[in-house]
């Protein structure tokens, strides 16, 4: 008897971390909903990480450093304001993604989210549990194309351009 429940509790435990690594290798695959939800992240965080979700044609274009050119823009408005850079950040809570149409290289979807000003990451969370900070809407339409077999944000997502 005794044997038997020691045998029950192992196979219980190797089928959670079978489940477990199903999960995380399903959670590593690139979709173009985890594509345009980090593009949107690392934009209000204004984060430099945001050029790695851009299509080339955004990249290459005239528009050469389109994204130096974008946290240059953020960093002025905040000085104009008398604050640091930082005081710009957002955290998007609530992210979702709706398809409006797909193709096999081109979906475009709605992503929409709720806001927040997070100077540094413990504030966010702070003031989003004791609602400290307003929380602004956040929707746009965006497109994501495959190149060289990876999603990458093109056309004009949010003000980038």
């Amino acid at each position: 008897m005794e044997r038997d429940k020691i045998v029950n509790i192992i196979m219980v435990i190797m089928f959670g971390i079978f489940l477990q690594v199903i999960f995380v290798v399903g959670d590593l695959k690139e979709t173009p909903n985890k594509v345009a939800a980090g593009f949107a992240e690392a934009y209000f965080k204004l984060d430099k990480s945001m050029a790695g979700y851009l299509c080339k044609t955004l990249i290459s274009s005239e528009d050469a450093g389109i994204v130096d050119k974008y946290l240059q823009t953020a960093q002025n408005e905040a000085t104009e304001r008398g604050l640091a850079p930082d005081f710009l950040k957002s955290k998007l809570f609530n992210i979702e993604t709706s398809t409006i149409s797909k193709t096999d290289k081109e979906v475009t979807m709605r992503l929409t989210a709720d806001r927040i000003v997070s100077i540094n990451p413990l504030y966010a969370l702070v003031s989003k549990l004791f609602h400290l900070s307003k929380i602004h809407k956040v929707e746009d339409t965006i497109t994501v194309i495959k190149e060289d077999g990876k999603w990458k944000v093109c056309g004009k997502p949010f003000s980038l351009l």
